[in-house]
């Protein structure tokens, strides 16, 4: 007897310190070549992982379903940035680079979501002289034969990948940025953010498929008949196939079953025949705490989110919600360290391409004193790489509407924060409210007197139905 696991093959017995062989699950094997994806790394084929945790987006409905919460959390339609405390020509390639490149939308309906199914993203520019003209990206399919040259101190120096004609392409640096999730120990090749969730995913699609099946199966037999033979009487053999043919179809919408009762030959026994309805199998009440916990399991390997995102309320309440949802908060907060870091990169690449390494930009800062009653503005000469872009990501708390509106107000009174903090924590777009109250001719952050009203027209009174 074979046991299968779920993806289809034979489960081997494996053990940490003695087998080194192939199988659906984590198994001790020779360390492979990490720059090249490798056969073997820790017991596991990466690039299988990489296609398994692909494969099961598009075909496992739970696990697709929660890499889409993950992704609408991580950055929703909020993604954008505030005004560059920068020169203007600082400013004018972060514009061009988002308009060339729709930074946006690239950002909210692709680099998020294979992020989390690959754990590498590799951005090139074009390998032709631009000039000063802002490049259209590339993100390179890491499962198209992606290979990388680096070392322990430089890390990535070289992005090689096949070209449609059948070449190859490279890339050198300053011409790509890399970002992998998970490289650790000198090894500059990443694993998909979601890769833990994929197996109970599996597991949960397997459990409810044998749920279905079993509930199918039981659908489909109505009833168990038992039927009295006697076997020392030659006709019960046709009597029982007479009482099988009468029973074997049971009207669709229900029906009177004629069963009759017998005496035994002693006068006193009652022979009767016997039919008996299905109930559903015991097990198929523990079916909804089964599911809750591979639904629980799925949600705890993807980001940390809690069951409740999934769908699945169980017996959360709103106190334990609010604690459950802390390690989801903290892990999108440590993806967007990591998708930030990418975009300066490439904006920082971007700058150097078009103005060369050697040119320096004007930034300004300011020197606070006096317990911050006195600043003074000072400007500062720096490099491409020492431009910090202010990438705005959807804010991400557990705490309600009403408490972070308290929060701001309080620091408002006691000018704990700018205007443009308070209003990207209540979830508005700082920049573009910043456009449009300048176009209603209104200033941004005051809270002065509202807007004197129209002047009355002509001739009209102003205590008129007063």
């Amino acid at each position: 007897m074979l046991l299968y696991g779920p993806d289809g093959e034979p489960i081997t017995e494996s053990n940490s310190e003695t087998t080194q062989g192939a199988g659906p699950w984590w198994h001790e094997g020779a360390l492979g070549d990490s720059l090249q994806g490798g056969p073997r790394i820790y017991g596991l084929d990466r690039a299988a992982t990489r296609r398994r945790t692909r494969r099961a987006f598009f075909t496992n409905p739970l696990f697709g379903a929660a890499v889409e919460i993950a992704v609408a959390l991580l950055i929703g339609d909020e993604f954008t940035y505030s005004p560059l405390n920068a020169d203007k020509t600082a400013q004018q390639a972060l514009a061009d680079l988002w308009d060339t490149n729709d930074l946006g939308q690239l950002m909210s309906n692709r680099l998020v979501t294979e992020y989390l199914l690959d754990g590498e993203l590799c951005a090139v520019f074009p390998l032709e002289d631009l000039g000063d003209q802002p490049a259209r990206l590339a993100h390179l399919d890491i499962d198209r034969g992606v290979t990388l040259k680096a070392d322990v101190l430089q890390g990535v120096t070289q992005v090689r990948a096949p070209s449609g004609s059948g070449g190859e392409l490279t890339w050198d640096a300053g011409e790509f940025v890399w970002t992998a999730h998970n490289a650790l120990w000198n090894d500059v090749r990443g694993w998909p953010v979601a890769m833990r969730a994929v197996a109970p995913a599996e597991a949960y699609l397997n459990l409810l498929g044998h749920r279905l099946n079993t509930h199918d199966l039981q659908g489909r037999i109505l009833g168990v008949q038992t039927v009295f033979v006697d076997r020392k009487d030659p006709n019960s053999r046709a009597i029982f196939n007479e009482k099988r043919a009468a029973y074997r179809r049971l009207p669709s919408k229900g029906g009177v079953l004629t069963l009759a009762k017998v005496l035994a030959d002693d006068g006193k026994t009652v022979i009767s025949d016997e039919i008996n309805f299905n109930t559903p199998a015991s097990g198929a009440a523990n079916a909804q705490h089964d599911a809750r916990a591979f639904v629980r399991l799925t949600a705890l390997c993807l980001l940390g989110l809690p069951e409740h995102y999934m769908g699945e309320g169980g017996t959360v309440t709103r106190t334990t919600a609010d604690s459950m949802t802390l390690p989801a908060i903290r892990s999108v907060l440590r993806i967007h360290a990591a998708l930030r870091s990418h975009l300066d990169r490439i904006y920082r690449a971007d700058l150097v391409r078009r103005h060369g390494p050697e040119r320096v930009y004007t930034v300004r800062t300011y020197d606070v004193r006096d317990g911050g009653l006195t600043r003074v503005e000072k400007k500062k000469r720096v490099k491409a790489g020492q431009i910090e872009v202010p990438w705005s990501f959807p804010t991400i708390s557990q705490d309600t509407l009403d408490e972070r509106i308290r929060r701001a107000e309080a620091a408002q009174r006691h000018n704990w924060a700018s205007p443009q903090t308070l209003s990207a924590s209540l979830g508005f777009d700082t920049a573009e409210e910043v456009q449009r109250l300048a176009a209603a001719g209104q200033p941004f952050g005051r809270s002065g007197t509202p807007p004197p009203p129209p002047p009355d027209p002509e001739g009209g009174d102003k205590n008129a139905g007063s």
